[in-house]
């Protein structure tokens, strides 16, 4: 008899482990003067028309950034209890319940999309399409935040909360800059965790250009038929 196999991470956090993590968290959600997200975004002094954050938790970040912003704001996460709270608390927000290898939005519609700190607990076999489905509702020209943990190499331990899942960590800005079109414009680490591998977390964010990205044979670059790659 063949064995069962094992269930996926997104079934764990679709099928609860989600409700649960929102459970111990939510006391701690909902700060944004020490929100290293907020914080990088409004440095950039950004003016996105619409903003998503994929694992938004009840959506306070999305929150406070679309209306410092002035932009419409959306959220996913696998927590139905946390999106049934974040409706009520913030009713201008979209917010649906979902995981990152699967996004319920149209081609090129958002400005700024934010990965808060939730790639570390996909299954690593989903990445590309988390990638491929981020890449598709960011419109060129968008930016990409990347909240998350920051290893100097890759590798795996287990999630204490629920048994079979692991947290895999990595740079994951490397799976978007391996396209010219995608730039890592800035790298922030919070000083808290920075010297040890296992806490060391932080946000890059990364600047989408693919109409620059090929810019022509390199012999015409002197001849100014086309940019050399980095010029604007």
């Amino acid at each position: 008899m063949a064995q069962d196999m094992p269930r996926s991470q997104k079934r764990a956090f679709l099928e609860g482990e989600g409700d649960a993590w929102f459970a111990r968290n939510v006391a701690r959600l909902g700060h944004p003067e020490n929100d290293i997200v907020v914080n990088a975004m409004e440095a950039l002094q950004l003016e996105p028309k619409r903003i998503l954050e994929i694992g938004c938790a009840n959506g306070w970040r999305p929150a406070v950034l679309s209306q410092r912003l002035g932009a419409e704001g959306y959220g996913i996460d696998p927590s139905s209890k946390a999106i049934e709270d974040g409706r009520k608390r913030f009713p201008k927000l979209k917010l649906d319940v979902g995981t990152a290898d699967h996004l319920s939005f149209d081609d090129n519609m958002f400005d700024l999309v934010i990965f808060g700190f939730s790639l570390y607990l996909v299954d690593p076999k989903d990445y590309f399409r988390c990638v491929e489905e981020a890449d598709r509702v960011l419109a060129d020209g968008g930016v990409l935040a990347i909240f998350d943990f920051l290893p100097p190499f890759p590798y795996a331990n287990e999630y204490a909360h629920a048994p079979g899942v692991h947290a895999h960590k990595m740079i994951f800005s490397r799976l978007f800059t391996a396209h010219p079109a995608y730039t890592l414009i800035s790298r922030s680490i919070k000083p808290e965790g920075a010297d040890s591998p296992d806490r060391r977390e932080g946000i890059d964010i990364l600047y989408k250009r693919l109409a620059d990205a090929f810019p022509g044979r390199p012999e015409n670059w002197e001849r100014g038929e086309s940019k050399e790659p980095g010029q604007t």
